[in-house]
Protein backbone atom coordinates (compact mmCIF):
# COMPACT_ATOMS: atom_id res chain seq x y z
CA UNK A 1 0.00 0.00 0.00
CA UNK A 2 2.85 2.13 1.16
CA UNK A 3 4.20 1.59 -2.54
CA UNK A 4 1.04 2.81 -4.42
CA UNK A 5 0.66 6.03 -2.34
CA UNK A 6 4.49 6.77 -3.50
CA UNK A 7 3.42 6.00 -7.18
CA UNK A 8 0.83 7.95 -7.55
CA UNK A 9 2.74 11.17 -6.40
CA UNK A 10 5.63 10.48 -8.66
CA UNK A 11 3.03 9.76 -11.79
CA UNK A 12 1.40 12.94 -10.86
CA UNK A 13 4.85 14.44 -10.66
CA UNK A 14 5.79 13.07 -13.95
CA UNK A 15 2.55 13.79 -15.77
CA UNK A 16 3.08 17.78 -14.15
CA UNK A 17 6.45 17.88 -16.19
CA UNK A 18 5.76 16.44 -19.18
CA UNK A 19 2.86 18.73 -19.65
CA UNK A 20 5.49 21.52 -18.57
CA UNK A 21 7.96 20.34 -21.55
CA UNK A 22 4.79 20.48 -23.87
CA UNK A 23 4.05 24.35 -22.39
CA UNK A 24 7.63 25.36 -23.13
CA UNK A 25 7.79 24.10 -26.69
CA UNK A 26 4.47 25.67 -27.03
CA UNK A 27 5.70 28.79 -25.91
CA UNK A 28 8.44 28.22 -28.12
CA UNK A 29 6.45 27.22 -30.98
CA UNK A 30 4.33 30.73 -30.95
CA UNK A 31 7.53 32.64 -30.18
CA UNK A 32 8.75 31.49 -33.45
CA UNK A 33 5.17 32.46 -35.00
CA UNK A 34 4.98 35.55 -33.30
CA UNK A 35 8.72 36.28 -34.58
CA UNK A 36 7.63 35.20 -38.58
CA UNK A 37 4.50 37.20 -38.16
CA UNK A 38 6.13 40.33 -36.89
CA UNK A 39 8.71 39.73 -40.05
CA UNK A 40 5.81 38.91 -42.47
CA UNK A 41 3.93 42.32 -41.15
CA UNK A 42 7.16 44.26 -41.68
CA UNK A 43 7.43 42.50 -45.18
CA UNK A 44 3.75 43.40 -46.04
CA UNK A 45 4.69 46.88 -44.65
CA UNK A 46 7.21 47.54 -46.83
CA UNK A 47 5.24 46.07 -49.92
CA UNK A 48 2.46 47.91 -49.02
CA UNK A 49 5.14 51.24 -48.95
CA UNK A 50 6.72 49.66 -52.37
CA UNK A 51 3.83 49.42 -54.09
CA UNK A 52 2.53 53.04 -53.04
CA UNK A 53 5.73 54.13 -54.41
CA UNK A 54 4.99 52.42 -57.19
CA UNK A 55 1.12 53.75 -57.74
CA UNK A 56 2.69 57.24 -57.19
CA UNK A 57 5.31 56.45 -60.16
CA UNK A 58 2.51 55.22 -62.52
CA UNK A 59 0.24 58.50 -61.42
CA UNK A 60 3.31 60.81 -62.29
CA UNK A 61 3.84 58.75 -65.57
CA UNK A 62 0.08 58.96 -66.48
CA UNK A 63 -0.01 62.14 -66.00
CA UNK A 64 3.25 63.11 -68.50
CA UNK A 65 1.75 60.80 -70.73
CA UNK A 66 -1.43 62.70 -71.26
CA UNK A 67 0.91 65.86 -71.24
CA UNK A 68 2.35 64.56 -74.45
CA UNK A 69 -0.80 63.14 -75.82
CA UNK A 70 -2.34 67.08 -75.27
CA UNK A 71 1.78 68.58 -77.37
CA UNK A 72 0.93 65.30 -79.96
CA UNK A 73 -3.12 66.36 -80.33
CA UNK A 74 -1.57 70.43 -80.25
CA UNK A 75 1.23 69.27 -82.87
CA UNK A 76 -1.28 68.12 -85.18
CA UNK A 77 -3.54 70.67 -85.09
CA UNK A 78 -0.49 72.71 -85.88
CA UNK A 79 0.47 70.60 -88.73
CA UNK A 80 -3.38 70.44 -89.79
CA UNK A 81 -3.04 74.02 -90.10
CA UNK A 82 0.43 74.16 -91.67
CA UNK A 83 -0.53 72.28 -93.94
CA UNK A 84 -3.38 74.11 -94.82
CA UNK A 85 -1.44 76.94 -95.24
CA UNK A 86 0.91 75.51 -97.26
CA UNK A 87 -1.27 74.22 -99.57
CA UNK A 88 -2.85 77.44 -99.79
CA UNK A 89 0.79 79.30 -100.82
CA UNK A 90 1.08 76.60 -102.92
CA UNK A 91 -1.88 77.34 -104.75
CA UNK A 92 -1.23 81.04 -104.73
CA UNK A 93 2.23 80.77 -106.14
CA UNK A 94 0.65 78.32 -108.73
CA UNK A 95 -1.99 81.40 -109.82
CA UNK A 96 1.02 83.92 -109.42
CA UNK A 97 3.06 81.57 -111.67
CA UNK A 98 0.35 81.41 -114.15
CA UNK A 99 0.00 84.84 -113.76
CA UNK A 100 3.96 84.90 -114.41
CA UNK A 101 3.49 82.53 -117.34
CA UNK A 102 0.96 84.62 -118.92
CA UNK A 103 2.81 87.98 -118.15
CA UNK A 104 5.95 86.20 -119.76
CA UNK A 105 4.33 85.26 -122.48
CA UNK A 106 2.78 88.09 -123.43
CA UNK A 107 6.37 89.73 -123.50
CA UNK A 108 7.92 87.74 -125.09
CA UNK A 109 5.13 87.86 -127.51
CA UNK A 110 5.27 91.81 -127.65
CA UNK A 111 9.43 91.46 -127.58
CA UNK A 112 9.07 89.46 -130.31
CA UNK A 113 6.50 91.50 -132.01
CA UNK A 114 8.50 94.76 -131.59
CA UNK A 115 11.55 92.76 -132.33
CA UNK A 116 9.63 91.93 -136.04
CA UNK A 117 8.79 95.31 -136.79
CA UNK A 118 11.75 96.98 -135.73
CA UNK A 119 13.24 99.32 -138.10
CA UNK A 120 16.08 98.41 -139.56
CA UNK A 121 18.67 100.86 -140.79
CA UNK A 122 18.19 100.63 -144.86
CA UNK A 123 19.18 102.98 -147.41
CA UNK A 124 22.02 103.00 -150.48
CA UNK A 125 23.39 105.52 -152.62
CA UNK A 126 25.54 105.14 -155.49
CA UNK A 127 26.44 106.57 -158.33
CA UNK A 128 27.98 105.92 -162.10
CA UNK A 129 31.21 107.64 -163.16
CA UNK A 130 31.03 106.84 -166.86
CA UNK A 131 28.68 107.68 -169.94
CA UNK A 132 26.32 105.05 -171.31
CA UNK A 133 24.10 104.64 -174.18
CA UNK A 134 21.19 102.35 -174.55
CA UNK A 135 21.45 99.28 -177.10
CA UNK A 136 18.72 97.73 -179.26
CA UNK A 137 16.67 96.85 -176.31
CA UNK A 138 16.65 98.56 -172.58
CA UNK A 139 19.64 98.50 -171.24
CA UNK A 140 19.98 97.70 -167.14
CA UNK A 141 21.98 101.33 -165.75
CA UNK A 142 24.74 99.94 -163.50
CA UNK A 143 26.54 101.65 -160.88
CA UNK A 144 30.33 102.12 -159.77
CA UNK A 145 30.88 103.99 -157.09
CA UNK A 146 29.10 102.79 -153.69
CA UNK A 147 28.52 105.64 -151.29
CA UNK A 148 26.29 103.88 -148.70
CA UNK A 149 24.81 100.89 -148.54
CA UNK A 150 23.33 99.98 -145.39
CA UNK A 151 21.04 96.63 -144.89
CA UNK A 152 23.24 95.43 -147.57
CA UNK A 153 19.81 95.58 -150.35
CA UNK A 154 21.89 97.01 -153.18
CA UNK A 155 23.77 94.16 -155.11
CA UNK A 156 26.44 96.08 -156.68
CA UNK A 157 26.90 93.13 -159.28
CA UNK A 158 23.86 94.04 -161.06
CA UNK A 159 22.88 97.28 -159.34
CA UNK A 160 19.66 95.99 -158.71
CA UNK A 161 18.02 96.84 -155.23
CA UNK A 162 15.99 94.18 -153.32
CA UNK A 163 14.55 94.46 -150.38
CA UNK A 164 15.50 93.15 -146.69
CA UNK A 165 12.39 94.03 -145.46
CA UNK A 166 8.70 94.56 -146.10
CA UNK A 167 7.79 98.44 -145.99
CA UNK A 168 7.32 101.79 -147.30
CA UNK A 169 10.74 103.26 -149.16
CA UNK A 170 11.40 106.46 -151.17
CA UNK A 171 13.85 106.04 -154.02
CA UNK A 172 15.43 109.09 -156.22
CA UNK A 173 17.81 108.98 -159.40
CA UNK A 174 18.31 111.82 -161.53
CA UNK A 175 21.15 111.42 -164.92
CA UNK A 176 23.04 114.19 -166.53
CA UNK A 177 22.15 114.69 -170.20
CA UNK A 178 23.79 116.81 -172.81
CA UNK A 179 23.87 118.18 -176.43
CA UNK A 180 20.54 116.84 -178.41
CA UNK A 181 20.57 113.27 -177.14
CA UNK A 182 17.67 112.31 -175.44
CA UNK A 183 18.10 110.55 -171.56
CA UNK A 184 15.00 108.46 -171.21
CA UNK A 185 15.33 106.96 -167.87
CA UNK A 186 12.91 104.00 -166.61
CA UNK A 187 12.17 102.90 -163.02
CA UNK A 188 11.48 99.26 -162.81
CA UNK A 189 10.13 96.93 -160.52
CA UNK A 190 10.02 93.49 -160.57
CA UNK A 191 10.19 93.45 -164.20
CA UNK A 192 7.45 95.93 -164.83
CA UNK A 193 7.91 99.94 -165.39
CA UNK A 194 6.67 101.91 -162.58
CA UNK A 195 7.88 105.13 -163.04
CA UNK A 196 10.37 107.02 -165.98
CA UNK A 197 12.40 110.61 -166.46
CA UNK A 198 13.49 112.43 -169.63
CA UNK A 199 15.90 114.80 -170.24
CA UNK A 200 16.43 116.65 -173.90
CA UNK A 201 17.65 119.99 -174.93
CA UNK A 202 17.77 120.71 -178.56
CA UNK A 203 20.22 123.54 -177.99
CA UNK A 204 22.77 121.31 -177.42
CA UNK A 205 23.31 122.40 -173.67
CA UNK A 206 23.42 120.39 -170.43
CA UNK A 207 20.89 119.31 -168.09
CA UNK A 208 20.02 116.67 -165.00
CA UNK A 209 16.53 114.61 -165.42
CA UNK A 210 15.45 112.41 -162.34
CA UNK A 211 12.22 111.75 -160.65
CA UNK A 212 10.91 110.81 -156.63
CA UNK A 213 9.26 107.74 -156.25
CA UNK A 214 7.48 106.10 -152.99
CA UNK A 215 6.39 102.35 -153.39
CA UNK A 216 5.42 99.65 -151.08
CA UNK A 217 7.84 97.23 -151.27
CA UNK A 218 7.29 93.28 -149.42
CA UNK A 219 10.71 91.59 -148.59
CA UNK A 220 12.51 90.27 -151.85
CA UNK A 221 11.09 92.54 -154.38
CA UNK A 222 13.52 94.21 -156.75
CA UNK A 223 14.01 97.34 -157.89
CA UNK A 224 16.34 99.35 -160.31
CA UNK A 225 16.87 101.59 -163.19
CA UNK A 226 16.85 100.98 -167.12
CA UNK A 227 17.70 103.06 -170.02
CA UNK A 228 15.91 103.64 -172.87
CA UNK A 229 16.68 102.05 -176.67
CA UNK A 230 19.60 104.69 -178.62
CA UNK A 231 18.94 106.77 -175.06
CA UNK A 232 22.05 108.50 -173.45
CA UNK A 233 23.56 109.35 -169.91
CA UNK A 234 26.59 111.49 -170.10
CA UNK A 235 29.17 111.17 -167.06
CA UNK A 236 32.79 111.64 -166.79
CA UNK A 237 31.94 112.09 -162.73
CA UNK A 238 29.21 110.21 -161.11
CA UNK A 239 26.42 112.72 -161.60
CA UNK A 240 24.14 109.74 -162.13
CA UNK A 241 23.26 108.61 -159.10
CA UNK A 242 20.37 106.55 -157.61
CA UNK A 243 19.32 106.47 -154.11
CA UNK A 244 16.90 104.82 -151.78
CA UNK A 245 15.54 104.10 -148.50
CA UNK A 246 13.01 102.34 -145.92
CA UNK A 247 10.61 104.58 -144.34
CA UNK A 248 8.81 102.26 -142.39
CA UNK A 249 8.07 99.06 -142.04
CA UNK A 250 4.57 97.24 -142.72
Amino acid sequence: MLTLVLLVPLLLLSNALAQVDTISEIQKTISVLVQRMNTAESSLKESQENLVKALQRVAVTESKLQQAETKLVQANVKRVQLESELKAGLNDMKNVGTKNSASITGLTQNLSSLQGKQTRHIAFSVGRSTSLTGNSDNTVITYDKIWLNDGNGFNKFNSYFVAPLSGVYMFTYNNLYHSNKNSFVLFMMNGKHVQSSQGYDANGGWGMSGNVVQLRLQKGDSVWLELGTNHFIYNNYPYSSFNGQLIYQN
